[in-house]
């Protein structure tokens, strides 16, 4: 907990912004909504907790994924089913034989939705929270940062570890722990971000979601990168203007 405090709290920085990774976050900077939950309190609520622990283990994480990607996609575009479905909906860029729009998504969505939760788990779980902060202008609060980034610097140190470990083999030990810390921090954080995203979805489709006044959206002081065309959700819904990178 005392490393999780020092972590800090803060936006993306300048610094961090740079790159095509870092140039596609810039655009949730100026975004001054947050989500209903926060992703530290899911574990805490009757209400978040079962998509929390479902979401965090690996056996039902695929069918959590699919599930909760095919609700937002309904809630954006209502009776759509599949239609809107490409691959991590193209907020991620193309990369050897990974095309988003060109794999298959129009005949076989669910398939290639499966596929994309299996191979790529912290893809599909950042993916589905990008379409909803996109279309409500949302940012996360600071604990939510702070937990990214702490899932963020054990899975380096674990990589770390398993480098040193190839040089001296007194560290495969510790290697192997670290690597199960990293593993239980990661579906951690999975299972709090699925909840959060299913909770905020749940909160907008109720009446009391029209009584909440928003905060405008501050002109971009970044200029986010040339989304790919085949990417439906990268486009501006109806709200106008779209998580500190996990």
């Amino acid at each position: 907990m005392a490393c999780f405090q020092c972590l800090s709290a803060e936006p993306l920085g300048d610094d961090e912004l740079k790159g095509r990774r870092g140039g596609a976050m810039a655009r949730y900077v100026q975004n001054v909504n947050t989500f209903q939950v926060s992703m530290l309190d899911t574990p805490c609520s009757c209400a978040t907790c079962p998509c929390c622990v479902l979401a965090a283990c690996p056996l039902t994480h695929i069918c959590v994924q699919c599930h909760l990607r095919h609700r937002v996609l309904n809630h954006i575009h209502p009776g759509s089913g599949w239609d809107h479905y490409i691959c991590c909906q193209g907020y991620w860029p193309k990369c050897c034989c990974f095309a988003p729009g060109e794999c298959g998504e129009k005949s076989c969505p669910r398939t290639c939705m499966c596929l994309e939760a299996w191979l790529c788990p912290g893809c599909a779980v950042s993916t589905t929270r990008f379409v909803v902060m996109e279309h409500y202008d949302l940012m996360p609060d600071p604990c939510d940062n702070r937990l990214i980034r702490m899932n963020n610097c054990i899975q380096l140190f674990a990589c770390v570890c398993h480098v040193a470990a190839i040089f001296n083999r007194n560290l495969r030990a510790l290697a192997n722990i670290i690597d199960c810390l990293a593993d239980v921090m990661f579906w951690t954080t999975t299972g709090c971000m699925t909840a959060q995203v299913d909770a905020e979805v749940a909160f907008r489709e109720t009446q009391q979601a029209a009584d909440v006044v928003y905060a405008p959206v501050a002109v971009d002081a970044y200029a986010p990168p040339d989304m790919p065309d085949v990417a439906p959700m990268a486009q501006k819904m109806d709200h106008g203007s779209f998580p500190p990178g996990d």
